[in-house]
């Protein structure tokens, strides 16, 4: 096994977007520096699919500020990778030369099953190696749903619905009704129909679900009730019916005010997956596309280390 090495992965997420600076090692993953800006890439991208000036701005002021902590550390290794934003940007590629500019490191932008993958990756590490387990992650653009055995992601989707763009879609004007929840989540639902087939509900024993969407809407659940661990429908039911009541985001206990804006969207994307797949219950899980960065990052430099195989090996291969 490689010895212990400090690595660093940025995620350039359509909502947030994430540093953190680690040390991996036998032992695992030991967090040095987090750093999350809430930069909401996913609000500027025009309906012309033009990134706007200020949106940019956001950004590379986020990217210079990571540039600055990665100085500092000096990690031995830096992957910095965007998502579904940058997928969909026409101007994604000004924007990247600007932006390598900022970071001092290159960034890769990654398909949807890439980072449905790596997101797995992420959030599966340290769990149950015999474990089939479906994995959901609602980020600012996009939906990844994944499919796996312990640490490998067998079935990877990534579907255009995010907390962002459908809390702006939806509830752009910051007016949230029942009739709008249910618009929202019947079209979300609609999307996500022609990759249900892939996630059996009979396949899988576990079902975790990252992203800061998720970790909020399981956070109002818990300071409702203490002892609840997980999302179910009837808590969703319950936020869904709250927010339709006329109770602000804000309002609810657990919800942030910089996750307010998008929080209604991110409900009514939850509500979808929850019913379109079936699902009874879900745990929140920290982990999420940095963690997966880094894990893969680790064990590309295991491989390396280890050097490739003897000549026979490789003959007989």
């Amino acid at each position: 096994m490689a010895k212990p090495t400090t690595l660093a992965a940025v995620d350039l997420g359509s909502n947030s977007f994430h540093l953190i600076v680690a040390r991996l090692g036998p032992k695992g993953l030991t967090p040095l520096v987090v750093k999350k800006d809430r930069v909401r890439l996913a609000a500027g991208l025009g309906p012309d699919g033009v990134l706007s000036a200020e949106a940019q701005e956001r950004a590379l002021e986020s990217l210079s500020g990571m540039r600055s902590l990665l100085a500092e550390h000096r990690p031995d290794a830096v992957r910095a990778v965007g998502t579904s934003t940058l997928r969909k940007a026409q101007n994604a590629l000004p924007f990247l030369v600007r932006a390598y500019a900022a970071l001092g490191h290159r960034i890769d932008v990654i398909t949807g099953r890439d980072e449905a993958r790596l997101i797995y990756e992420g959030v599966a590490a340290e769990l149950n190696p015999e474990t089939w387990r479906l994995v959901i992650d609602i980020g600012g653009g996009s939906t990844e749903v994944v499919l796996g055995r312990g640490r490998a992601a067998l079935r990877c989707e990534s579907v255009d619905v995010g907390c962002v763009s459908w809390s702006m879609r939806h509830f752009g004007d910051g007016v949230i009704t029942a009739a709008r929840l249910d618009a929202a989540s019947r079209e979300a639902r609609a999307l996500f129909a022609p990759v249900r087939e892939r996630f059996a509900s009979g396949t899988f024993t576990e079902v975790l679900g990252s992203s800061g969407t998720i970790r909020a809407i399981a956070r109002v659940l818990r300071r409702r009730s203490p002892s609840r661990d997980s999302v179910t429908p009837s808590g969703l039911r319950w936020i869904r019916d709250s927010l339709a009541a006329g109770v602000a985001p804000r309002q609810l206990d657990g919800v942030s005010e910089s996750r307010a804006a998008v929080f209604a969207g991110g409900v009514a994307t939850l509500t979808a997956v929850f019913e379109e797949l079936g699902l009874d219950e879900l745990r929140p899980s920290d982990d999420a596309l940095r963690e997966g960065v880094l894990r893969r990052l680790w064990d590309e430099r295991e491989a390396q280390d280890a050097g490739p195989p003897p000549r026979s090996a490789r003959l007989s291969a």
